[in-house]
């Protein structure tokens, strides 16, 4: 790990975003800045996300959809890009990215930081971002996990928008699901099985349990959903879980800066 002697050289920064990036850099949640400590450092999720989704912000409207368009590909298609994605930004009316936004439930009363989102007319995405760490549990102060705290927040925040928006949740990490799944303990109880002497694994345990049920059931998901309204099928809410690595966010972004 590498600790470099101020934020700005461990950030991809675009020509008038200083001020942007001052302001991410500075910003709190619940009165507490996590951003600023982990700021010089190379293992930082933050820096990543920043970098990559404010140079999307702000492409051109044609790039940009181009751009958000790999990125749907990437999360929902897995190997067969033959397969249709969710839908096309080219046909979304509005299209807000953020990094770093807090967003609040209604219904629920419950807020959550957002690593990116991408919020068009109808439509949000949430985007919970890993590099080298996984998912915080549940404990006795937290009583959701990383994900569920983000499908909740999204999902009601969606639901009582000025205009009803259609939710979409995708985890960003280091490797595919497939791979970071080889380590998990009902893999690892398999002859010849890899070990991972962290706890990484836990976070796409989580997730396919969420997306894929357990056992023939959908129950994971349903009871995460407790105290949400929604216009949302659980079926829905599991579709619209994909899944994205570092891998290919910089290769869309690279892309997107000399087309």
């Amino acid at each position: 790990m590498i600790k470099y002697d101020d934020y700005e050289r461990n950030h991809v920064i675009l020509p008038g975003r200083e001020k942007e990036l001052d302001r991410f850099i500075n910003s709190k949640f619940k009165g507490i800045n996590h951003k600023s400590k982990n700021s010089i450092s190379s293992n930082s999720e933050d820096d990543l996300t920043w970098s990559c989704f404010d140079i999307i912000s702000q492409l051109p409207d044609l790039k940009k959809i181009v751009a958000l368009d790999e990125i749907l590909e990437h999360s929902f298609c897995g190997n067969d890009m033959n397969q249709k994605m969710p839908f096309s930004f080219s046909k979304e009316d509005v299209i807000d990215i953020e990094v770093g936004k807090v967003y609040k439930g209604h219904s629920i009363k419950e807020e959550t930081e957002v690593d990116a989102s991408i919020e068009t007319s109808n439509k949000i995405i949430f985007f919970e971002a890993k590099l080298y760490s996984s998912i915080s549990l549940k404990d006795d102060s937290k009583e959701y996990d990383q994900i569920a705290k983000k499908i909740r927040v999204g999902l009601d925040y969606a639901n009582t928008s000025k205009e009803k928006k259609e939710f979409y949740f995708i985890f960003l990490d280091i490797a595919p699901r497939d791979i970071l799944y080889k380590f998990s303990d009902e893999e690892k109880s398999k002859k010849n099985a890899m070990k991972l002497p962290t706890k990484k694994w836990k976070s796409v345990w989580w997730f396919n349990r969420y997306k894929n049920g357990w056992k023939g059931s959908s129950k994971p998901l349903e009871e995460i959903l407790f105290g949400i309204t929604t216009s949302q099928s659980v079926k829905s809410i599991s579709e619209n879980m994909g899944w994205l690595t570092w891998f290919d966010l910089f290769k869309i972004t690279m892309r997107s800066m000399i087309k």
